[in-house]
């Protein structure tokens, strides 16, 4: 073994030798020791009863109540704002970096709001639209509908 393997192992073997390097080897087997006895195993605990009784679905009151949990979350999930459209774009011609932008949020059945920015070198401007039913309720521009149809297809950013 000759160059780099033959000096990183004479380096290692210095290493392990060294009070250092035991030390550092003792906390790490006490930190994990201490690790298991505070977290791991309580967590342990826990969980048992659950798999021991064959969780929910034995006990046919849990399991209605179990599945009335699920459908209250999945009606409240569906009011939420879930998707998202973004188009970045050059309102002006003489302005680069694509800086002003159209952006879309809504729910499940497409009800939100649309906020637009448009950068020339002079100012920006910000623009605020309802959207229902994946519709504004004024007038849209190009990349505006675009970030809409993002939304509609499901095309989410995260």
């Amino acid at each position: 073994m000759n160059g780099p393997s033959s000096s990183f192992l004479a380096g290692l073997g210095d290493a392990l030798t060294s009070p250092l390097f035991a030390v550092a080897l003792l906390g790490a087997i006490v930190v994990s020791i201490v690790y298991h006895l505070m977290i791991a195993r309580p967590a342990l605990r826990r969980l048992r009863p659950l798999a021991g009784r064959g969780g929910a679905a034995r006990d046919p009151a849990e399991l209605g109540a179990l599945q009335r949990r699920v459908d209250a979350l999945e009606a409240t999930a569906a009011h939420t704002l879930q998707r998202v459209g973004f188009v970045r774009f050059n309102a002006f011609a003489d302005v680069g970096s694509e800086l002003s932008y159209a952006l879309a949020v809504v729910d499940s059945e497409g009800n939100g709001f649309l906020v637009s920015s448009i950068y020339s070198r002079e100012e920006v401007r910000t623009y605020a639209k309802a959207i229902r039913k994946f519709a504004a309720d004024k007038e849209l521009s190009e990349e505006e509908q675009r970030a809409i149809e993002q939304t509609k297809a499901g095309l989410n950013i995260h």
